[in-house]
């Protein structure tokens, strides 16, 4: 009597268990069919490019090209692609930060970068969520696009700044024209610069 008992009560321990099991795999498949790996939902914001003197500059910055290659990618991405690769792109982020060079080492650019982390960041902590929003993914990844359209801006300001030396050209050939139109006696005036 006592085994039959033992018995019964380990089989009803194995149909609740085995029960519990079948919830938890159907809150998985509900989970990812909401993100749809078929599904053709993607950003439909147009990436910047780089001007042509900025793509210059950048072109042997490979953790750059890097980030640009996986933000043209992230644009034609869908909810469910978008979760799958979040970690990457927090670690492209991280990556250009790290390795940024001294020359772009200045307030605007560093700023951006910033921005960039803070949305990939964001993006990343969105997926380790048990129930995924594709729309919240959607929109974080749209935030990071735009975040990096304004990085792109700003490579093509500074690409397109006035270097120090060519400003100082300018400046001397600036005193010489002065020199030249004003009498010897008046070259202590001071022309306003």
């Amino acid at each position: 009597m006592r085994s039959l008992l033992s018995i019964l009560f380990i089989i009803i321990i194995l149909c609740f268990g085995c029960k519990k099991e079948n919830t938890t795999t159907t809150q998985e498949e509900s989970n990812s069919s909401q993100l749809d790996s078929l599904s053709k939902e993607k950003a439909n914001l147009d990436v910047l490019k780089l001007s042509p003197e900025a793509s210059k500059e950048l072109e042997s910055f490979e953790d750059f090209q890097n980030l640009k290659t996986f933000m043209e990618s992230m644009n034609n991405y869908n909810p469910f692609q978008i979760k799958k690769y979040a970690d990457s792109t927090d670690i492209l982020v991280q990556t250009f930060k790290e390795n940024l060079s001294e020359d772009l080492k200045v307030n605007t650019i560093t700023s951006r970068i910033s921005v960039i982390t803070t949305e990939s960041g964001l993006l990343r902590q969105l997926t380790e969520k048990k129930k995924t929003n594709p729309q919240e993914l959607m929109n974080a990844n749209i935030r990071l696009l735009t975040a990096y359209n304004s990085l792109v801006i700003q490579l093509n300001e500074l690409s397109l700044a006035i270097p120090e030396n060519i400003e100082k050209k300018l400046l001397r050939e600036k005193n010489i024209l002065r020199d030249s139109i004003l009498d010897p006696k008046e070259k202590d005036i001071k022309i306003e610069e």
